[in-house]
């Protein structure tokens, strides 16, 4: 079938089934079930020469493949990046357009395995930390904005003695809500927002979202929540509905809560 049948084939028995391939040229390109936080699979790239085994990362980090800014002119970044070079035993070369290419060797088919394990880790090391600085400040920027505006707008359709933003609802501040509404002495509707720089950001706040939902359920004013609604930030670079919608189903269904979206945010004039 193909020069790599065999060692594809030990891969697959040592790591899962998810794994895939691509023939390209000489070489074979590895597609693992691994993303980076930008939402990219990880692929090496498997060749054989002087009668070595190389498994390589195809020059797609310095590249930008998985839309990451790779600098190690950086100070700080080129340090972190040694400690995982050595690490992981990963080496480099320049390759003809003087794209870095890192790559490991070796002369035993059975060891392939293993370093196309240790260089799918180490590409999501360097794709995490080439990318944090960046993603912390948009993630913290999209939030804040989100968090803000969210606010602004209960305060002006929501009487203020009716509501409380960012309101805990147990003694040991553990449980906190963006908003909870006060219909009654005895009715409580509590909203979250949702939001996220990224899909990867999305979907951990909607999971968030659910977890503190079912909190509230167990918490003290448990049995005062009437209403539960998540906000949905539908200006978000992270929002995505074809995949963001097994999580959002999973939310409404597991708490039996409800969304509104804030392109329809006039749904919320009539909480009260």
């Amino acid at each position: 079938m193909m020069v790599f049948e065999e060692i594809y084939n030990d891969i697959k028995n040592a790591f899962g089934q998810l794994w895939t391939f691509k023939e390209r040229g000489k070489s074979l390109e590895i597609i693992t079930p691994y993303t980076t936080t930008t939402q990219k699979f990880i692929s090496v790239f498997l060749s054989f020469k002087d009668e070595e085994y190389i498994v390589s990362d195809g020059g797609w980090l310095d590249n930008g493949f998985y839309e990451n800014t790779f600098n190690l002119e950086d100070d700080t970044f080129r340090k972190i990046a040694h400690h995982y070079f050595n690490a992981f035993g990963i080496k480099e070369v320049k390759g003809p357009s003087q794209k870095t290419y890192f790559y490991k060797k070796t002369i035993t088919p059975i060891a392939v395995p293993s370093l196309v394990f240790d260089l799918s880790n180490f590409i999501a090391a360097m794709v995490s930390t080439s990318e944090i600085e960046f993603i912390e400040r948009e993630e913290r920027e999209t939030k804040e904005l989100f968090r803000r505006s969210a606010n602004e707008y209960l305060q002006t359709v929501i009487p203020k003695e009716k509501m409380e933003l960012g309101a805990y609802l147990d003694d040991k501040k553990q449980i906190r809500m963006h908003a909870v509404i006060k219909q009654s002495s005895s009715r409580l509707i509590l909203i979250n927002y949702i939001t996220g720089s990224n899909q990867y950001y999305f979907n951990n706040s909607i999971t968030k979202t659910n977890f503190l939902f079912e909190l509230a359920e167990k918490s003290v004013v448990g049995r005062f929540v009437k209403r539960k609604i998540s906000l949905i930030d539908t200006t978000a670079a992270g929002y995505v509905p074809t995949r963001i919608a097994t999580f959002i189903n999973h939310l409404l269904e597991n708490t039996g809560s409800e969304k509104i979206d804030w392109s329809e945010r006039e749904k919320l004039n009539g909480l009260i």
